[in-house]
């Protein structure tokens, strides 16, 4: 058997991670994303895709740099401060 890392910090958030999935990387399907995962281990998109997607979505600006820290951390700073999950209940 092969052991995958955890994904407990992943696991917090399900419908932040979903709505990331399904507004920013629509044109995947990862079957797994662990807390050590960056987005480029679940997107084959480039940076400027992948910033244009975030920012027409999110409204945030996005860098190399954060695009380079675990998918959770993202996730989770995207949405700091958002009304939008007000607005979408």
């Amino acid at each position: 058997m092969i052991p995958f890392s955890s994904d407990s910090e992943i696991q917090e958030t399900p419908e932040l991670t979903q709505e990331f999935l399904e507004h920013v990387l629509y044109d995947e399907e990862p079957l797994f994303i662990s807390d050590e995962a960056t987005i480029w281990d679940v997107s084959m998109s480039t940076s400027e895709e992948l910033t244009k997607r975030i920012s027409e979505y999110y409204g945030k600006i996005v860098s190399e740099a954060d695009l380079k820290q675990p998918l959770w951390k993202l996730i989770r700073k995207l949405n700091e401060g958002s009304d939008r999950r007000k607005l979408i209940s």
